[in-house]
């Protein structure tokens, strides 16, 4: 989405991860730990999104507003990123899709109804601290202008749509920042997340149940 919506040329490259695409050595030149995504720039290579992203920033001339030049504006930009990792991504959609998605299904591992339950308090939980220590009472993360922070955090948050579950359901705030996220990136919003909703039928009949949130 930070590509497109700052008309930044690249040459996109797709990777088949449950038939092992980021395992082969040609990717692993790239990206060594074989983590998605990467990019490669002639002889330079960059994995990690956060890195990722915040080195597009500085590198093209971008608007301000992504990743501001004054100090206190991008320290918390990184505030938000750093608490990012263990929280929105591994709270947030990963462990419900880890628990819910890929273990039963892909993976073929037997999960309790339990650690689901724990799974969505975990996603709960994210979202009352989201909300509480970041979003506050700001149009966006930073402040009143969209940054590289809200586009971390609506990959993972959205990510669960497609399982029936949407964090603003309940969260006024949650799913105003939401919209306005959606209205800032306009077309490139619903380019992006296109097959994440053209998949969400065919995973949420795999559900033995619609999910409790």
């Amino acid at each position: 989405m930070f590509l497109d919506a700052n008309n930044i040329p690249y040459e996109p490259k797709y990777l088949d991860l449950l038939k092992g695409g980021h395992k082969t050595e040609e990717y692993k030149k790239i990206s060594p730990p074989q983590i998605v995504p990467a990019i490669k720039q002639g002889d330079f290579k960059l994995f990690e999104s956060v890195a990722i992203l915040q080195y597009l920033a500085e590198k093209y001339s971008v608007p301000d507003h992504w990743y501001p030049k004054d100090l206190q504006k991008r320290a918390r930009i990184n505030e938000y990123l750093h608490w990012h990792h263990m929280n929105t991504r591994w709270k947030g959609g990963l462990l419900v899709m880890l628990k819910f998605v890929f273990l039963p299904h892909f993976m073929k591992v037997e999960v309790s109804a339990e650690d689901q339950k724990a799974a969505i308090e975990a996603l709960k939980g994210t979202l009352d601290s989201f909300e509480k220590n970041f979003l506050k009472d700001n149009k966006f993360i930073g402040g009143d202008e969209i940054t590289i922070a809200d586009l971390m955090a609506i990959g993972e948050l959205i990510a669960v749509d497609c399982l029936g579950i949407y964090v603003g359901k309940g969260r006024p705030k949650v799913e105003a920042w939401h919209n306005r996220c959606k209205e800032a990136l306009g077309s490139h919003y619903d380019e992006a997340h296109k097959t994440l909703y053209q998949v969400g039928a065919t995973l949420k009949a795999s559900l033995s149940a619609p999910i409790d949130f």
